[in-house]
């Protein structure tokens, strides 16, 4: 199988996940108003426990960590023409905050770690890379800058004052909790076997198990296939700004660094992904617009699957 066809049976089943849970809604199964219970199970449980097991487990290569600032970069930047783009269309704050999201923050681990282990399936480096990216590069920002956006912009109505003491509230929560825990025990080396913490880490593992299961039923159960016209504006310039412009934008610093062509090529395939499905589950819980973000998380996976082919071609 090639990387192309692997490519599109990755997306695929993604895909096939979000259209189950957008079918079972439909049915009766599940109801919209459940989303609210899958967005609290996935930032308050299935979400810190990979968070922690993920990092817990990564042998952090600090000397390589600008390789995660270039890709922290062009997020920022990436966030702030997504900042732009929803005043341009004159959308509201929650629907702002959304838009923001899906616009700066990518499916790096879920759709990245499979893509580049069967692009490079006997290069250590490559995952190696690919990881420090993820989870130095976008995990962090994700879980930390994300999380305070999402509930900067969805307290509607509130103060500017209200809505930063909000956001600080963020250094509360699981998210950040497990993102020093995880970072904590990856730097100083900590067991994560032996019977008790092998027990635990094994319980853990159980429970971010369900991480993706959960953000495909949250995105499915948010998602209206009839109000995908409404928001066509929206998604061609998440599309361009995800798909095509934050490649380029990893791409173009590679040209004057001396970089293995493998490493442009993790580079890349990284930048090129569709939104992150969390960013689904962080707009439900602090009240921006889920349901504009799930329609972007969709629209963006499904043209993923012309683009990153296309960028890897054009880029590498």
């Amino acid at each position: 199988m090639t990387i192309y066809a692997r490519l599109i049976t990755s997306i695929a089943i993604l895909l096939g996940l979000i259209c189950f849970a957008a079918f079972m809604r439909h049915k009766g199964f599940i109801r919209e108003e459940h989303g609210g219970i899958f967005s609290k199970l996935v930032t308050h449980a299935t979400l810190p426990a990979l968070i922690f097991v993920s990092l817990a487990r990564t042998s952090i290569m600090w000397s390589e960590t600008w390789l995660a600032l270039i890709m922290l970069m062009a997020e920022l930047i990436a966030l702030g023409l997504g900042w732009i783009a929803a005043k341009a269309l004159r959308l509201d704050r929650p629907s702002t905050g959304a838009m923001i999201l899906v616009s700066g923050f990518g499916s790096s681990s879920l759709l990245g770690y499979a893509l580049i282990s069967q692009v490079f399936p006997r290069n250590t480096g490559a995952m190696t890379e690919a990881v420090m990216v993820s989870e130095i590069g976008v995990g962090p920002a994700l879980f930390t800058l994300g999380t305070m956006i999402a509930i900067y912009y969805g307290s509607e109505g509130a103060s500017p004052e209200t809505r930063f003491k909000a956001a600080l509230g963020f250094f509360r929560s699981p998210i950040f909790i497990s993102v020093v825990a995880g970072l904590f025990w990856a730097t100083f080396k900590l067991p994560t076997d032996g019977p008790v913490m092998g027990t635990i880490m094994q319980a853990l593992d159980v429970t971010g198990a369900a991480n993706t299961l959960m953000v495909t039923l949250l995105v499915g159960v948010l998602l209206h296939f009839q109000g995908l016209g409404s928001v066509a504006l929206a998604g061609i310039a998440v599309a361009a700004n995800k798909l095509i412009l934050k490649p380029i934008m990893i791409w173009m610093p590679t040209i004057f660094m001396a970089l293995e062509t493998w490493e442009v090529h993790v580079l890349v395939l990284e930048a090129a992904m569709p939104s992150a499905l969390l960013t689904v589950a962080l707009s439900k819980t602090y009240g921006c617009n889920a349901g504009l973000a799930s329609r972007m998380v969709f629209l963006t996976t499904l043209a993923s699957g012309i683009t990153i082919p296309i960028m890897f071609k054009i880029l590498s």
